[in-house]
């Protein structure tokens, strides 16, 4: 197994090489090179062997080094800016919704200009048939790559760096012009041929089923169906890798053997196949892996050696990394190369049961961090559940392949063909959904720090060496399985820290970065945490509550809530709240009403509702304490209407426009004050002028240290008035930095200023995270990682 220590080299070395200089990797190479000949010339191969594999790792870094832009790279551009930009498709277009289209332009002149660079474009509403390689000119919003930055989620912006994404852009499909009448690659035109003799075949559900299946396309799957796959333990079936790939070369092979073909012109049928196979599918790491694996092994069998799994795996490594370094970071390939690695390495039962289960241990044990990692999820079913899914996948998955083939020669023939494939998809997806319900099916845990992942895997490679030499050299093999279970044990006490670990006794809010909308979490200091609003979510909005508000709680270790709050129901704010709800559970209702019957502790720390105290809100909206706020964080108040909410107000539109809303519903918001010691917090939501009028006439207690400004910094609130009644020495504003509303008003961030607050954004420091223990206050920038420090005792040394 040569390739295999040279290819963990080269990976070590890419992982390695944002922390890594050129000149040092270099001078690494170079040294690492000239040393490892002298010693083979002295004879001494294990040191050669392991200066040949340091300067391999340091190849590694410098291939993963990112190069600098080049000077006429569009991403050096003064943006955000709308541009005229003419380029060509580097992808098939993507269709992602009925209305929006996502395509990836690789630029050729912007504004008249010559430029480079590759921009992720999302188009709205209904464009001219496109196709990759095709020439296109758009008038473009051209905005740098950003994404939601939060402690322990996925960063967006960063995984389009990896695919050498810098700049994203959004126009009208009017704007949109083809500049020629390029006909699509035979890859495109087979793909397209394949999805539409699909969907004309079957149901949408089971024409989106059989699609994910045959080539990973799941943009039309069920939100429900996609789900049950993932809550399943089976999602992998989804996504085309090996799985695919073996079919398709076996069913090849079979079918040549049948037509009596000899071994090696069989053997270069199925390489063509699966080459073409990948073509059509895409360039996706698990493809690539599968299918380089495949040629090799296929070229074994014509060239009539032996083929070494392990090798073929290792090179397979080497050649995607040393395209596309950057897929070291991606999901699919740490996945696919994980699963199978496992599945090589383990032992495997005889059997045909007993070897199906043993193959999906071996692959569910060597992915457990992985998906820890970028999902938080373990799957306690997916080893049974695979029982059964993964025999079904594979009868749809070659019946399907038959199918789409014969479509191609006689529509008739490949509809008997997808009416017999359709039986199948439906006991598959009646499977599935069994699996998924049952009971703590997926259990959703922290991600594994690095010392964990290093103990676990410790632990599996010593598990091994105690497996294979446990009856020959039992004095090697003892050591080594209590060894194992000693990392085994440490890796699960490290992985269950954040879960586990005790209260410290401080405060925390964080205002996490949810693009244009609330999402605040509020960490007791006994540990427990209540979650004000959650983000965006619903129809066509991406959900918060399941992207930013979930990770972040689950790698905080908390894997339930004490409290949710939805301070009102626009979706901005209550989008993501029943995903949160679903997945963590409340252990008591936190509404108005419950607020309103005094003030509720949660570990020593006062959280109070602030409303006038008399009187109802101003400008005839309705009494503070409508039964419609009354239920607002109960399940279902999102369907209720508010009552008595006729008054028109003015409210702000695109680009900083006004226009009336009948039923505005910002002045109802609950609005909360937190105490802790000696800091406060005013969580104002979105009210506006009105109810800040009210709030400052009645004497409401609103003083506070920190205040979340009110409604993203609309123009439309935070009133000289309030803001003096309040005197923030920090005030944070929750905006979305591609919001079309002008948020924050200038004049908002002006009054900020005139009132002494020290202001930080959410568009551009990311998350926001106070820190007190009741005497002073720390404020983390996550974008920038930096903190400040606030003396709040001024008799104090701080």
């Amino acid at each position: 197994m040569p390739l295999a220590p040279v290819a963990i080299a080269f990976a070590f070395g890419v992982g390695i090489a944002p922390w890594v200089r050129a000149d040092v990797a270099w001078t690494t190479c170079l040294a690492a090179l000239a040393s490892a000949g002298a010693l083979l010339l002295a004879g001494r191969t294990s040191r050669a062997a392991a200066l040949l594999l340091a300067g391999v790792a340091a190849v590694g870094a410098l291939r993963g080094i990112e190069a600098p832009l080049p000077l006429d790279h569009v991403a050096r551009l003064a943006l955000p800016r709308t541009a005229h930009v003419d380029g060509r498709l580097a992808a098939e277009p993507v269709q992602w919704a009925p209305d929006r289209l996502r395509l990836l332009i690789d630029a050729e002149r912007v504004d008249g200009l010559p430029r480079t660079g590759r921009i992720q474009a999302t188009v709205y509403g209904v464009t001219p048939p496109l196709a990759v390689g095709q020439r296109i000119t758009a008038e473009l919003t051209l905005y740098p790559a950003i994404g939601f930055r939060n402690p322990g989620t996925f960063d967006y912006a960063e995984r389009l760096k990896q695919e050498d994404i810098h700049v994203t852009a959004a126009t009208r499909a009017d704007r949109l012009t083809r500049v020629d009448d390029f006909a699509p690659p035979w890859p495109a035109r087979i793909k397209r041929a394949s999805l539409a003799a699909i969907s004309q075949a079957l149901p949408p559900t089971s024409a989106a089923l059989l699609t994910g299946l045959l080539l990973g396309e799941r943009t039309a799957l069920p939100s429900e169906l996609d789900e049950g796959f993932r809550r399943a333990g089976v999602y992998h079936v989804l996504a085309v890798s090996g799985f695919n790939v073996a079919l398709l070369a076996g069913a090849t092979l079979a079918l040549c053997r049948l037509a009596r073909v000899g071994r090696r012109p069989s053997a270069v049928a199925a390489i063509v196949v699966v080459v073409g196979f990948a073509a059509v599918v895409g360039p996706e790491p698990s493809v690539l892996r599968a299918v380089v694996m495949a040629v090799l092994v296929l070229a074994a069998l014509l060239l009539e050696r032996d083929a070494s799994v392990t090798n073929s795996l290792a090179l397979a490594a080497l050649v995607i990394l040393a395209v596309r370094p950057g897929d070291l970071h991606d999901p699919g390939f740490q996945l696919s190369f994980a699963a199978t690695a496992g599945i090589v390495a383990a032992p495997i039962p005889r059997g045909l049961v007993l070897g199906a289960i043993g193959v999906s241990a071996a692959a569910q044990l060597a992915v457990l961090p992985i998906t820890l990692t970028h999902f938080n999820q373990l799957s306690t079913i997916g080893v049974v559940a695979n029982l059964g899914v993964v025999p079904l996948a594979g009868v749809a998955t070659v019946a399907g392949l038959l199918a789409v083939g014969v479509s191609f020669l006689s529509e008739s023939a490949a509809q008997v063909g997808f009416d017999a494939v359709w039986p199948v998809l439906l006991a598959l997806r009646a499977l599935v959904a069994i699996a998924a319900a049952v009971p703590g099916a997926v259990v959703h845990l922290p991600a594994p720090p690095w010392v964990a992942i290093a103990c676990y895997t410790g632990a599996l490679a010593l598990g091994l060496v105690w497996w294979h030499l446990h009856a020959e050299r039992p004095r090697v093999a003892n050591p080594s399985g209590a060894a194992a279970l000693a990392l085994l044990a440490l890796a699960v006490a490290v992985a269950a820290w954040p879960a586990l670990r005790p209260p410290d006794g401080r405060l925390r809010l964080i205002v996490l970065d949810v693009g244009q909308g609330d999402a605040i979490a509020l960490e007791a200091p006994d540990g427990r945490v209540l979650l004000v609003d959650a983000g965006g979510g619903g129809p066509m909005r991406l959900d918060a509550g399941e992207r930013v508000v979930a990770p972040f709680l689950w790698n905080r270790g908390h894997l339930r809530l004490a409290g949710a709050i939805v301070t009102h129901p626009d979706a901005d704010h209550a989008g993501g709240m029943e995903t949160v709800r679903r997945l963590f559970g409340a252990g008591s209702t936190w509404d108005a009403d419950t607020l309103a019957r005094g003030p509720l502790w949660l570990g020593g720390a006062m959280i109070s509702l602030v409303r006038p105290l008399r009187g109802t809100v101003g400008g005839g909206l309705g009494p503070l304490g409508d039964p419609w706020l009354l239920g607002a964080a109960r399940p279902g108040a999102l369907e209720t209407p508010a009552r008595g909410l006729t008054a028109s107000v003015v409210d702000e539109g695109p680009r900083g426009h006004t226009h009336r809303s009948p039923r505005s519903r910002n002045d109802e918001a609950i609005v909360l004050r937190v105490e802790y010691g000696l800091a406060s917090f005013l969580l104002a939501s979105d009210i506006e002028a009105a109810r800040e009028q009210a709030l400052v006439a009645s004497g409401a207690p609103i003083a506070a240290t920190v205040l979340k400004v009110a409604h993203h910094g609309s123009r439309t609130s935070s009133t000289p008035a309030f803001l003096g009644a309040v005197g923030p020495a920090v005030a944070v504003i929750s905006v979305g930095p591609r919001n079309p509303y002008g948020h924050p008003d200038p004049g908002v961030l002006e009054r900020l200023a005139t009132a002494g607050a020290r202001v930080y954004r959410t568009d551009r420091d990311g998350a926001v995270i106070f820190e007190t223990d009741g005497r002073t206050l720390t404020v983390t920038r996550w974008a920038a990682r930096r903190t400040e420090r606030f003396c709040l005792d001024p008799e104090a040394i701080c």
